[in-house]
């Protein structure tokens, strides 16, 4: 059996300063080929335990991935604990440093000392660029296994995961895998609903993930059995799928408003923003996206083209006062639709609703409309995210 064992480096891992989300991504990376992922482990800044947990996997493992630990400072010890477990001495390569010199000087910056301990590498690795940062990382392939070294920073492993992920030439193994993306639906009820048609055994696995977007239903495996179950859950699932796979609700409620030639204003106050970020977010997004306005304070609100009755009878979280402010919004801005948030962010509850309350309010050519939901989430970055993807995912329901 072709094992693999992953590595993540660094104190605020333990700490929990820091979610490893690297460990997951790459697990899953690796899911499409017959490598099996017995271990995943997180080693602090510590040069004798990590270089020991190097060695352990190196001696088990055909491949070893490891992410962290590859900065300038200090308590970078990733480099120094792999060649201790490989016993190699580690040297400059001045075409490295020549180029990292580089790098510092078109930032208009001289490059700290520090940073030469980057150009660093025992002679057995071969350098994998990163073309966003200054660490590169490490390939290492002797008898037949593997050791891949990357920096920390997800927008700089994956470009270099992605190429070298080919490179490694792993035993493929018939795969395919299929997310139907839901909204509405918890976790449970998804279960419920596909009953015996959940499975997980070695041929095909079904799981359900919760997301700032929904819940993904993930079908995979054997390509026809994944086929095969996911024509069965599909109708199960009926009106709460959004979408499958890549789909992301921004792309997506951008991509129908083009096909309209609709156009799109918001005004937001429980999301402060974050639902017209998540729409220009996308490239090309002006094309249907106006903009929007996020009156937060109660003196800024009165401020809008609103009845000032609205909120004195129904109060600003009320499914009223949303769609008051989609009708201000789509006035204001001139669009074909508007879509309002007004909600519970906490930590308090407000105006009687518990935190979590979301009303969304949207105006369009049918008419003024809301929708009332109740989230969950454990903070309020977490529910101002939640409560925007409810937005679009509204939306796109309106648009089908």
């Amino acid at each position: 059996m072709f094992l693999a064992e992953i590595i993540g480096v660094g104190d605020e891992l333990l700490y929990g300063e820091t979610v490893d989300t690297n460990t997951a991504e790459i697990a899953v990376s690796l899911q499409p080929y017959a490598v099996a992922v017995r271990r995943t482990l997180r080693v602090a800044d510590d040069l004798e335990t990590l270089a020991q947990e190097v060695r352990q996997a190196w001696q088990k493992a055909r491949l070893v991935v490891l992410s962290g630990g590859l900065g300038p400072t200090p308590d970078d010890i990733t480099r120094e604990a792999i060649a201790a477990a490989l016993d190699e001495d580690l040297q400059l390569d001045p075409a490295v440093l020549e180029w990292l010199q580089k790098l510092f000087a078109e930032r208009g910056w001289k490059m700290p000392e520090t940073n030469r301990k980057q150009a660093q590498k025992i002679p057995s690795a071969r350098w994998i660029e990163n073309p966003r940062g200054t660490a590169p990382g490490w390939w290492v392939h002797q008898e037949d296994k593997d050791l891949v070294c990357l920096p920390g920073p997800p927008a700089e492993w994956r470009p270099m995961w992605a190429e070298i992920l080919p490179q490694l030439h792993l035993p493929q193994k018939p795969y395919k895998q299929v997310t139907f993306k839901t909204f509405g639906l918890g976790e449970s009820r998804i279960v419920e609903l596909l009953g015996e048609l959940f499975k997980r055994n070695g041929q095909v696995e079904v799981g359900t993930y919760a997301k700032m977007d929904g819940v993904a239903v993930v079908v995979r495996g054997e390509p026809s059995l994944v086929d095969r179950l996911a024509a069965q859950i599909r109708p199960l699932l009926d009106e709460a799928v959004w979408g499958q796979d890549a789909d992301t609700l921004p792309v997506l409620v951008l991509k129908r408003l083009e096909v309209q030639q609709a156009t799109l204003a918001t005004l937001e106050s429980m999301t402060g923003g974050v639902l017209g970020a998540l729409l220009t977010g996308v490239a090309g997004a002006s094309k249907s996206y106006l903009g929007g306005l996020v009156p937060y304070h109660p003196s800024a609100k009165s401020q809008l083209p609103i009845d000032p009755g609205v909120a004195t009878q129904h109060g600003v979280v009320s499914a009223a006062f949303a769609e008051a402010m989609a009708s201000a919004a789509r006035h204001m801005l001139n669009s074909t639709y508007a879509l309002s948030t007004t909600g519970v962010a906490g930590p308090e509850a407000l105006e009687g609703q518990p935190v979590g309350t979301l009303f969304v309010g949207l105006a369009g050519p049918g008419g003024v409309k809301s929708r009332h939901f109740r989230l969950p989430g454990a903070n309020r970055e977490m529910l101002r995210q939640r409560a925007a993807h409810a937005a679009l995912a509204f939306l796109l329901g309106e648009l089908q």
